[in-house]
């Protein structure tokens, strides 16, 4: 389908960019991780909005949309901004899809306003507190930039300059499949290219080991649980792939049962690794509420 026009809105901390596709009574939220944009769900949109209304915001600090006037960038703050981006729209609630990033985003939204989310969809991640206790020798070098991101000013620094080929790490595999072509490849270089949305990209790293973990901790421990039906999806050749994710995630919600998921062909891109099998998952669940 032809690509939406970009739309923004102003929030109480930041100028949010999104894009909407389809006019449906339910509406659809995707959330994208780093280091990308909204343009990660491009796969996906036109097939959602299908008797739906998509909405596909850039996060605060990323891509199109601003930095944030308070300097925050934790998980709280950028739920709240999607929250009034649901209310802008006319919403009240809605399915909440995210991946990488954006996914510990709608997680957090999931915890703090359950009334705002109606169903809730997580791509290739496990709860943060999960990842923050576990880390040993392995995983601790598979995921070596979360600690090299910790540090905002020295990581803008040394990768400022260099980010067409610091992406180009990350985004190798999927380059030579061609399951991220060059277009897209260079649309990410360019929206982290300003040294300003970089450095607010290694922040939302920065505050996973601060007061995002703080605040999962301390909800976990007192009984706080996702409520919303949950379908969790992992690449079944990424950083997942031995992990049990299903039961993790049920240790995180009120309802068990309420918790499905499985393994889909690729790594960790799952948006854009495997669009149709996602596509395919995600109709299913929503057809099961």
């Amino acid at each position: 389908m032809p690509r939406q026009p970009l739309e923004s809105v102003r929030l109480d901390d930041v100028e949010l960019a999104y894009r909407v596709a389809g006019d449906g009574p339910e509406l659809v939220v995707l959330l994208h991780g780093w280091p990308q944009t909204g343009e990660c769900w491009r796969h996906l949109v036109g097939p959602l909005s299908e008797g739906r209304t998509v909405v596909v915001p850039d996060l605060r600090g990323y891509g199109a949309s601003g930095l944030a006037r308070s300097g925050a960038y934790d998980k709280r703050a950028t739920a709240a901004d999607l929250g009034g981006l649901v209310r802008h729209l006319g919403f009240t609630s809605a399915t909440v899809i995210g991946h990488d990033r954006g996914a510990r985003v709608a997680h957090r939204w999931a915890l703090d306003r359950p009334s705002e989310v109606d169903a809730l969809v997580l791509l290739d991640i496990l709860p943060t507190r999960v990842v923050m206790n576990s880390f040993d020798r392995d995983s601790a070098s598979a995921m070596w930039h979360w600690f090299f991101h910790r540090d905002p000013d020295l990581a803008q620094r040394l990768v400022s300059g260099n980010v067409e080929a610091y992406l180009g790490h990350f985004f190798a595999r999927v380059r030579e499949s061609g399951a991220v072509d060059e277009e897209t490849f260079q649309h990410y270089v360019a929206a982290f290219s300003d040294p300003a949305h970089l450095r607010a990209s290694f922040e939302d790293y920065r505050t996973g080991f601060t007061v995002d973990l703080g605040r999962d901790e301390a909800d976990h421990a007192r009984g706080v649980r996702v409520r919303a039906p949950l379908l969790v999806l992992w690449g079944a050749e990424g950083g997942l792939a031995g992990a049990d994710v299903v039961r993790i995630w049920q240790e995180h919600h009120a309802d068990p049962a309420a918790v499905s998921g499985r393994a889909v062909p690729g790594g960790h891109y799952v948006p854009e690794e495997a669009p149709g099998e996602t596509l395919e998952a995600v109709e299913a669940f929503l057809k099961r509420l």
